[in-house]
């Protein structure tokens, strides 16, 4: 057999790259994404962290309309709908900025990396 040259390589992973346009390479892809939005990376690179915490500050303003919602609405289906949406998106907001600021966990004998807890 002959060995593959280093052309050979780059181009199987430029092809693998490419490869997550289409569907199920995609969920698999948006499946990462997910879990990394919700749970958090303690190894994460600092220009994810930055993306995560912008994300996370658009969530709190989204929240923060909510709430002035709340106080300039005379109806109470409209104070409802600021409640439920300002709660909503705060949530997704604090677990977003809670995510980006995790740090980076000791390894060590006694100690649990987040994933293994």
């Amino acid at each position: 057999m002959q060995q593959k040259t280093e052309l050979d390589r780059i181009r199987e992973e430029a092809e693998a790259k490419q490869r997550a346009i289409l569907f199920p390479d995609m969920l698999r892809s948006g499946r990462s994404v997910d879990d990394f939005l919700w749970n958090g990376d303690p190894r994460a690179k600092p220009i994810q962290r930055a993306g995560l915490a912008l994300f996370g500050t658009l969530f709190l303003g989204m929240a923060s309309v909510g709430v002035v919602l709340v106080f300039t609405q005379d109806n109470w289906p409209g104070r409802i709908f600021g409640i439920v949406s300002g709660l909503l998106a705060g949530i997704a907001g604090v677990r977003y900025m809670r995510n980006a600021f995790r740090r980076v966990t000791r390894e060590g004998k006694n100690h649990r990396t987040p994933r293994s807890q």
